[in-house]
C-alpha cells in the first residue's frame, strides 16, 4: 500500500489569470507550478506522477522548430529544483525510483524524465504512438518535444493494465486501471486535454485519497465552479468536447464529496492548491 504522498514543484511558467479563467481570471500573471507527486509504495518503492521541466528543455528548444515552445511558453528552471535534485534533499536516491507515470506527453510533464535511468515508464502507448507519427513542426505544435525523452524510453515501458476497475470514490461512472493490483494507485483516464490523458487516484494506508488530474483542470477554480480554459487556450487541446465533459464529471465528484476532508482533488499547476499541500520549493 501507499504509504505517503507528497509533491514538489520543478519549474514553472507565468501566464495571464484571464487566458484560464475567462470568467473571474484578471489581466495579470499568475505562477504555473510543474508539479511532481512523489508517492511511496510499501513494496514498489517510490513512485513519480509527472517528472516536471528540467534544464534539457532550454537545451533541446535552442534551434527552430523547437524554439517557437520556448518563445510561447518561458519557463523558470534551475538545476537544483529538478525532480531529480529536489528528491535527493529529501534523501531519496535516483535508483529509489522505479515507476515514472506520465499523464501525457506534454514537455511540463515529462522534461525530467531522462533523469530516471533504471525506472519503469507508464503511459498511454496511444498517445506515445500518435506523437511519433507527427511531423517535427506538427509535433512542436503540440508541446511534444520527442528529444527528451531518452533512448531506451521504449524498453522500458510497463505494460497499462486495462481501465475496468470501479473506483467508489469518484461514483459508479468511473473506471481506472489498478497499476500494482492491490487497490492503491489506479490510472484515472481523463479525456480531452490530449488524445491519451489520465490521471490518478491513489489510496493511502491512512485511508486519505488524492485525485490527481493532470492537465483535466489547470486550477481549483476550475473543477469547483466547471470553468472551460479561454478558446485561446483550448486551441492545445485534442478534443475540447471530451474535455468539457472530463471537466464536467470532475466538477460533480467535487460537489458529491467536498465535505469529506480525506479526499484531496489536486490538479497539476494550480500555485495555491499546492502551497496548501506543502509542496516543496516554491519562493
Amino acid at each position: 500500500m501507499v504509504k505517503k504522498v507528497s509533491f514538489i514543484e520543478a519549474g514553472y511558467c507565468k501566464q495571464f489569470e484571464k487566458f484560464v479563467n475567462p470568467v473571474s481570471g484578471k489581466w495579470r500573471q499568475i505562477r504555473f507550478t510543474s508539479s511532481v507527486a512523489i508517492i511511496e509504495h510499501a513494496k514498489e518503492g517510490v513512485i513519480l506522477f509527472d517528472t516536471g521541466y528540467s534544464p534539457r528543455f532550454h537545451e533541446v528548444t535552442k534551434y527552430f522548430p523547437e524554439k517557437i515552445y520556448s518563445y510561447i511558453t518561458p519557463i523558470s528552471i534551475r538545476p537544483e529544483e529538478t525532480a531529480l535534485e529536489q528528491l535527493k534533499v529529501r534523501g531519496i536516491q535516483e535508483s529509489d525510483v522505479r515507476h515514472v507515470i506520465l499523464s501525457h506527453f506534454h514537455a511540463d510533464h515529462v522534461a525530467g524524465v531522462s533523469d530516471f535511468k533504471t525506472a519503469k515508464y507508464v503511459y498511454s502507448q496511444q498517445e506515445y504512438s500518435y506523437f511519433q507519427n507527427l511531423p517535427r513542426f506538427t509535433q512542436v505544435k503540440h508541446a511534444f518535444l520527442k528529444a527528451l525523452l531518452p533512448q531506451d524510453f521504449e524498453e522500458r515501458t510497463k505494460r497499462m493494465p486495462e481501465f475496468t476497475v470501479a473506483v467508489p470514490e469518484l461514483g459508479p461512472p468511473w473506471r481506472g486501471a489498478d497499476l500494482f493490483n492491490d487497490g492503491s494507485v489506479i490510472l484515472i483516464p481523463l479525456q480531452g486535454h490530449s488524445i491519451g490523458h489520465f490521471g490518478l487516484f491513489v489510496r493511502s494506508e491512512n485511508e486519505e485519497c488524492h485525485f490527481l488530474l493532470g492537465d483535466a483542470a489547470w486550477l481549483s477554480t476550475s473543477f469547483k465552479e466547471n470553468i472551460m480554459p479561454s478558446r485561446l487556450a483550448q486551441f492545445i487541446f485534442y478534443n475540447r468536447h471530451d474535455y468539457q465533459k472530463t471537466l464536467e464529471s470532475i466538477h460533480q465528484v467535487y460537489l458529491d464529496q467536498k465535505e469529506n476532508s480525506k479526499f484531496k482533488i489536486i490538479p497539476c499547476h494550480c500555485h495555491q492548491t499546492l502551497l496548501e499541500n506543502n509542496v516543496g520549493v516554491i519562493k
